[in-house]
């Protein structure tokens, strides 16, 4: 495996994880649990793993 591909299957992996943390958060909406600053910073993270992605 070249560099170049395992720079882009790790990035690919990054926003997997950032998407996966999103969700989490997106599900807690109308329980105790949620923050929705906890929520709104994973939806950044996610964002920004994608635009690094391409």
């Amino acid at each position: 495996m070249t560099e170049q591909h395992e720079s882009a299957a790790e990035a690919v992996r990054r926003v997997a994880e950032a998407s996966r943390r999103a969700s989490e958060e997106l599900h807690k909406q109308g329980t105790p649990d949620y923050d929705p600053r906890q929520h709104a910073k994973a939806v950044e993270r996610e964002r920004r793993a994608a635009e690094h992605r391409d």
